[in-house]
């Protein structure tokens, strides 16, 4: 299936007809100019296809096919399923989405559909189908694109939803008893007696907006995290409807279709079983730490246990989105780009190739400018990185990471912690990610973002930040873990409560207080302006300060068998425990009853890093970047300078080539500001 995924595909987004016939072929001179070598259309023509449900007129893009193959330039087909025309809209009304305010949308925008449509599914299955047996021989056909960004803005909570939201409720629970028993349904007098009494969970019934200051609150979390399952769920049976027309024509031509990293609505994890290649749009604003979308990269390539992923979109320059929509700085792009290589990707792909001349994106740069030619900064920023691409090759392509780190990551438990009446509104799921990716994120340890059903057996370390939500058989996964001698870490908020949210009995952590050796007596959050202090009893070498700040929540932690290696400092809980270790069977689970300093999480991580021999490649220095790829026996470390001046690194001992430019380096080697090194030894 992977067969003509054999290089580091270079280009983007191609929307030619926006332009006039004229300009193509500019654009094919343009393209060899940049060492471009794959295209991704036509993402949004369905309009340009199909004028009317009778007619499809596909003439212009065969054109464009045509003079794409005629200059050896790979095709990623996308289906354009993600704009239906504006006939259709009218035709079938109810083919639009209803929003979670009971607002019937018009005709606009793009996503703009009901998931569970059947015309819809009838009409893009029809289109798809139109182009699968038009273009399934063409030598350069790569990739197939299903749709574009599902659930970008809304989920559905139409009629039509609520048929089929019950009907995939019958199917989960069997009988409207045991959904009373999962949701828990005596609460407030809910018991339903019929499955046509239950409503979708919107404004109008179940969800309180901005209840919770940042985030809606639900009466019923079992119902709406179910929701929430079963939306995303409806927009991959539209995926699904589409791949398996293709599959039909092109059984051997990978599919995939364009994540966006963190995205809240749908759930990745559950995605990843039925996409062959993982992609996704990657846009870093200028304020953002590049830890997060390193993390991000990390996410793609672990949705499918560490299998190299597509970077389908990023911006050659700015944004158009944001409130401030800052210039990429000189060097930024391409080490943006390096970035995503060195933590994965095997593509290199912008949103778009040439700047549209009107509507809501023709201030997002693209990689031809309105000026039309590319004698520009970003032109030859870009054109720089295609001749390094073309040189690279395929010796990269393939090749993956080993982490000895994990870190959980799931999208129910993301639901239910944010859809939680408590503890504290600012306890946020990405935020706590991010600060324990962090972590080993600044010591250079690379860290594989898994699903709590994956299997651990191949890590030392595995990190699981408020892992709210637990299956059992993640639990007895996680016992299997530290028995066998991993070291396990979690959080406050973490093993308390099941599938459906409701709270294991037995005391807090639930789930997790056999292999902790502890329970939680009670909870308490701080307000925005209130810290406490983590006090170290047990002396670490690692661990720089004898006292560490700490904020949001503070656990109340009764001992069972547990070794307390922090408390409190403060508050009628000063002295109890707020860092817990308990062996268990070869390993240790950790526990950290609150949300600790930066420096806390740093200095925690290098002990136990320490304890595993898990550790950089080099010595880890500020706005220094170092991952490994692996092929055969070939290591590939990449080394990104961030900085804005040069660094010196001291390498271990032996010669390395970078494939960068050929030379041979050994020692202590000076990294300008703004550069990337690709050694293999």
């Amino acid at each position: 299936m992977f067969e003509r995924l054999s290089k580091i595909f270079y280009g983007g987004d191609y929307n030619p007809d926006q332009w006039d016939e004229s300009v193509w072929e500019e654009d094919i001179k343009l393209m060899k100019a940049l060492r471009v070598n794959a295209v991704t259309l036509p993402v949004f023509s369905w309009a340009r296809i199909q004028p009317s449900e009778e007619k499809y007129d596909f003439s212009w893009l065969d054109k464009v096919v045509d003079l794409l193959g005629r200059n050896s330039i790979s095709i990623i087909m996308a289906t354009p399923t993600a704009a239906q025309p504006a006939w259709m809209s009218k035709k079938y009304p109810e083919m639009l989405i209803t929003d979670i305010q009971g607002r019937k949308h018009k005709h606009g925008r793009r996503v703009n559909f009901c998931p569970n449509n059947t015309d819809y599914r009838r009409l893009s299955g029809l289109i798809t189908e139109k182009m699968a047996q038009r273009y399934k021989d063409l030598p350069n056909l790569i990739m197939w694109h299903i749709c574009n960004e599902y659930g970008i803005y809304s989920y559905c909570y139409c009629e039509n939803c609520a048929r089929a939201f019950r009907i995939w409720l019958k199917n989960r629970y069997g009988s409207i008893e045991e959904l009373n028993r999962r949701w828990n349904a005596n609460f407030w007098g809910h018991t339903y007696y019929n499955w046509e009494e239950i409503e979708v969970p919107s404004y109008l019934t179940e969800i309180m907006p901005s209840w919770l200051g940042k985030k809606d609150m639900t009466a019923f979390q079992g119902m709406a995290i179910d929701y929430n399952r079963f939306m995303s769920d409806s927009y991959l049976d539209c995926f699904l409807n589409e791949v398996r027309v293709i599959k039909k024509h092109t059984p051997d031509i990978p599919v995939t279709t364009n994540f966006m990293g963190s995205h809240k609505p749908i759930d990745y994890f559950d995605w990843a079983k039925h996409i062959d290649v993982i992609s996704w749009d990657n846009y870093p604003t200028n304020n953002l730490p590049v830890s997060k979308p390193a993390m991000r990269h990390d996410l793609m390539r672990g949705l499918k246990k560490g299998q190299p992923f597509f970077l389908m979109e990023q911006a050659s320059n700015q944004v158009n989105w944001e409130p401030q929509n800052a210039l990429k700085r000189p060097g930024v792009m391409r080490m943006l780009s390096y970035q995503a290589i060195a933590h994965g990707a095997d593509s290199i792909l912008f949103f778009q190739w040439r700047q549209t001349r009107g509507a809501c994106e023709k201030y997002h740069s693209a990689i031809v400018p309105h000026a039309g030619h590319l004698n520009t900064r970003t032109g030859r920023e870009l054109t720089k990185l295609g001749k390094e691409l073309e040189g690279l090759g395929k010796k990269t392509v393939g090749s993956r990471i080993n982490s000895k780190v994990a870190m959980m990551m799931d999208w129910p438990n993301w639901w239910a912690i944010e859809f939680s009446a408590g503890p504290n509104e600012d306890l946020l799921y990405l935020d706590q990610l991010e600060k324990y990716y962090r972590a080993f994120y600044d010591l250079n340890i690379s860290v594989d973002i898994i699903n709590p059903s994956y299997d651990l057996s191949g890590y030392d370390i595995v990190v699981a930040p408020v892992l709210y939500m637990v299956m059992k058989e993640t639990a007895s996964s996680v016992e299997k873990f530290v028995e066998s001698g991993g070291i396990f870490i979690t959080t406050f908020f973490s093993g308390m409560v099941d599938e459906n949210d409701l709270v294991i009995l037995g005391g807090y952590p639930g789930a997790f207080r056999k292999l902790l050796g502890l329970w939680v007596e009670e909870i308490d959050a701080l307000y925005p302006d209130m810290t406490n202090k983590i006090v170290m009893k047990e002396k670490f070498p690692e661990m720089a300060k004898k006292e560490y700040e700490c904020r949001l929540i503070c656990d109340v932690v009764n001992t069972e068998g547990a070794k307390t290696l922090a408390v409190f400092g403060k508050d009628y809980y000063n002295g109890s425990p707020s860092l817990t270790e308990n062996e268990f069977g070869k390993g240790k689970a950790v526990y950290i009853a609150t949300e600790p300093e930066d420096d806390f999480m740093k200095d925690l991580i290098k002990h136990y890093c320490k304890e595993k021999a898990i550790h950089s490649f080099i010595r880890p220095q500020k706005g220094v970047e170092v991952t490994q790829r692996v092929k055969d026996d070939r290591t590939f470390t990449f080394i990104l300078n961030y900085n804005s001046e040069e660094i010196s690194v001291a390498l271990p001992e032996g010669k390395y080539t970078n494939l960068l430019n050929g030379a041979v380096v050994s020692g202590e080697i000076t990294i300008p500001s703004k550069e990337v090194f690709i050694l293999e030894n």
